[in-house]
């Protein structure tokens, strides 16, 4: 039963409070369940040849890896793993980058390789990114091998 106190009906709210707690709900477990995806899969060893390929085709055109080859379009990515955003010396970066603050290790590059300029908004990064989680896994696997 409804009841009403001037213009305020009281089924009304209730009805919208419990639409609002199920949606919320609802994205809290999307979001955990993407955690625990992204937790599973950026710990997941990938096919280092199948990121060598992807490396050169989607990757090589703006990045180097050998420390002796210096920067490119991007960054040279020699000693990426536990380097800061933002970081290499003789790269401009943008504020965006200089100022993320995290540090490059297999669980942030698995996020920021999926979609680099929702991760870094503000980014020059023109790559759209690797939807598929075993393109990252495969990837990363390589960068971890060849950026030592």
């Amino acid at each position: 039963m409804a009841w009403s106190y001037g213009q305020f009906h009281v089924k009304d709210f209730e009805e919208s409070h419990e639409k609002q707690g199920l949606e919320a709900t609802a994205k809290r477990r999307a979001q955990e369940t993407q955690q625990q995806s992204t937790s599973l899969q950026s710990n997941t060893l990938g096919d280092s040849k199948k990121g060598a390929n992807l490396f050169k085709t989607r990757c090589a055109q703006c990045h180097s890896v050998k420390e002796s080859e210096g920067n490119k379009i991007g960054p040279n990515l020699h000693g990426l793993f536990g380097r800061k955003t933002g970081s290499v010396d003789g790269f401009s970066y943008t504020d965006a980058n200089k100022q993320k603050g995290i540090t490059w290790e297999e669980g942030t590059l698995f996020e920021y390789l999926e979609n680099p300029k929702k991760y870094i908004p503000g980014t020059k990064m023109a790559f759209g990114g690797l939807k598929k989680g075993k393109d990252r896994n495969d990837l990363i696997t390589w960068l971890r091998e060849e950026t030592k």
